[in-house]
């Protein structure tokens, strides 16, 4: 296929000003909101009938609801409802298609990849995904973006767009111990497993690129690895 004209701009995939503001908006409301509500708990406990009186309740009844109190927890709910929102960039991905390259950032970090290295592109699940001249996957980045505005922005700079992943049938499930993979493999997996299961995203990311090296494919359904055979990723 034929790549773009190297004169035309980049496609940019990217959430708009309403997440942004969505976030910062919501999240902040929520934390006070629940501060408030902190400050008013042991109040309305105490106004329970069938609750006998308890010291302790009523001294936080009487703290917790001075207007001092009250206030700081109001505050540290807002600081709490924008440290929630920094960590909700963790999952803000900004795709940038353009004539030679394919540039995905997460969390500030940009991965770069040469159009010319690009055999394939498809969205599996809330996955985009890159396929390499050996069927490796170049990128599997998951991503809320409406995959027809993705596909548009490849499509655009004529890039090989694929309506499913073309090995999806090679894969098989990982049970440890199981034939066709060797110890070092079987290791990795093993340790992947482990941070799935923790919900461990760094180090999620970081054991499927070790697989990459060792020529293995490998795709997440819920807390369960898939694997298939690839060439190890070839140097330019």
């Amino acid at each position: 296929m034929a790549h773009s004209s190297p004169d035309r701009q980049p496609a940019v995939v990217r959430h708009g000003a309403g997440t942004h503001l969505f976030l910062w908006t919501v999240f902040p409301l929520l934390g006070a909101a629940a501060g408030w509500v902190l400050s008013r708990l042991p109040g309305w406990i105490m106004s329970i009938p069938a609750i006998p009186p308890m010291e302790k309740v009523e001294f936080l009844a009487r703290f917790l609801g001075a207007p001092v109190t009250t206030a700081v927890l109001v505050v540290v709910g807002v600081v709490a409802g924008g440290v929630l929102a920094l960590t909700a960039y963790d999952d803000i991905v900004t795709v940038e298609v353009g004539p030679g390259t394919t540039t995905i950032t997460r969390s500030g970090q940009a991965k770069t990849f040469s159009r010319d290295l690009i055999d394939g592109v498809f969205v599996d699940g809330k996955d985009l995904v890159l396929l390499g001249p050996d069927t490796e996957e170049l990128a599997r980045e998951k991503t809320d973006h409406n995959a027809e505005k993705l596909r548009s922005a490849f499509h655009e700079h004529r890039y090989p767009w694929l309506d499913r992943d073309p090995h999806r049938d090679e894969f098989q499930r990982w049970v440890d111990g199981m034939p066709g993979l060797d110890g070092h493999a079987q290791a990795v997996l093993r340790a992947r497993q482990t941070a799935l299961e923790a919900k461990d995203s760094a180090d999620i990311a970081e054991l499927r690129t070790e697989l990459a090296k060792l020529g293995i494919v490998v795709r997440d359904v819920e807390s369960r690895q898939y694997w298939r055979p690839a060439p190890s990723r070839r140097t330019t």
